[in-house]
């Protein structure tokens, strides 16, 4: 049963209203954290991901562009750069609602994930507004990667953006790659901590 699930969003600025170029979901469980483990390819293939018009956002939404998230995107790699390049197939982000209620089985969720909890979700329901929705998870659920790590090595020299040994493959800025490797961290710090006979429920 999958509790948990983990979201990230890549953006053209840093403020509530910002536009949004691209959005990633994940649903996972904390009881494979110890037994039975996730592999990275396995999270990266149950990723669910969607792209966003930008033109649209901006002269439809009135969402906003900041001059220096844009410069910051123009100095990374290509492959990072993907994600902001305007695609024949990208969507309005008025379909993000239905994205959500197809991929997140509210019934069973009980974490919401994600790298700040001071952003991602924030952005997540300033666009759900813009489009008269609002978020279907509840406020509750909200947690950040970034304290979880930092909580689970207190004490050890360990950075909340460490990468794990068995890592391979890894795309930095990409969303499916950044909340895949979230869990990984998750999990792997889990499994120092947590004795194999372990089952977490």
């Amino acid at each position: 049963m999958n509790e948990c699930v983990i979201l990230d969003f890549e953006t053209l600025g840093q403020r509530p209203s910002t536009v949004v170029t691209s959005f990633a979901l994940l649903s996972f469980t904390e009881s494979r954290y110890v037994k039975n483990s996730y592999s990275f390819q396995e999270l990266i293939k149950s990723v669910k991901y969607i792209k966003f018009d930008v033109e649209e956002q901006v002269n439809k939404y009135h969402r906003t562009l900041d001059p220096d998230t844009i410069k910051w995107w123009s100095e990374q790699s290509s492959t990072a750069k993907a994600q902001i390049k305007p695609r024949p197939d990208d969507v309005s982000i008025d379909k993000l609602y239905q994205f959500l209620i197809d991929n997140i089985d509210l019934a069973c969720h009980k974490k919401m994930y994600s790298r700040g909890n001071t952003f991602d979700p924030i952005i997540l329901d300033s666009i759900l507004a813009s489009c008269g929705k609002v978020n279907p998870m509840h406020w509750g659920s909200v947690r950040d990667t970034r304290s979880m790590i930092e909580g689970m090595s207190f004490g050890f020299p360990i950075k909340n953006d460490f990468i794990p040994d068995n890592i391979t493959g890894f795309i930095k800025h990409n969303p499916i790659h950044d909340i895949a490797l979230d869990v990984m961290r998750m999990q792997t710090l889990a499994k120092i901590i947590l004795p194999v006979e372990t089952i977490l429920c």
